[in-house]
């Protein structure tokens, strides 16, 4: 029985060791993945950053500062649509975000899942509620067509999942 307790002990050690250095190294190259997300051809953000900005201007409730992420997200002529919601520019993107705020009073939306990207298009899915302060979960999948400056001149969402109609 020693010998068996023994040697489960080693076995269960070196899976141990091997599955946190298999984890070390996967998070390691998922560092080193992100990192060499393609550049715009200006040298503007990265896709990744692209994403955390186009996020932040769902979130942000100061008006001023959701105008300010709007011109770093979108190009002056750039345009959102999905099946609830079509703004073209930044003063109707704004207002579209500052709407959507309005009817969804608690609901931040978040990564989830990873972003994909060919050229100049990108996709990324989000998720929003599931909270205390905003309990209905809602997801999608957003679609980006980027400019040569780095900012969006098209989005194009599609909502995964919502809450069934009552």
């Amino acid at each position: 029985m020693k010998i068996m307790t023994g040697w489960i002990g080693a076995t269960l050690l070196l899976l141990t060791t091997v599955l946190l250095g298999s984890a070390m190294c996967t998070a390691g190259e998922r560092d080193e993945s992100a990192a060499k997300l393609p550049e715009s051809r200006s040298g503007g953000a990265s896709v990744n950053q692209w994403v955390i900005h186009y996020l932040a201007c769902w979130n942000e409730h100061d008006a001023v500062k959701r105008r300010g992420l709007v011109a770093q997200t979108w190009s002056e002529a750039g345009a959102y649509a999905d099946a609830h919601r079509n703004a073209k520019g930044q003063e109707a993107l704004d207002a579209m975000l500052a709407k959507a705020q309005e009817s969804y009073p608690g609901y931040r939306l978040r990564l989830i899942g990873k972003i994909e990207t060919h050229g100049r298009f990108a996709r990324f899915s989000w998720g929003a509620g599931g909270t205390d302060e905003a309990p209905l979960y809602l997801g999608g999948t957003d679609f980006v067509t980027l400019g040569e400056d780095g900012r969006a001149s098209s989005v194009v969402g599609f909502v995964d999942a919502s809450p069934a109609a009552p």
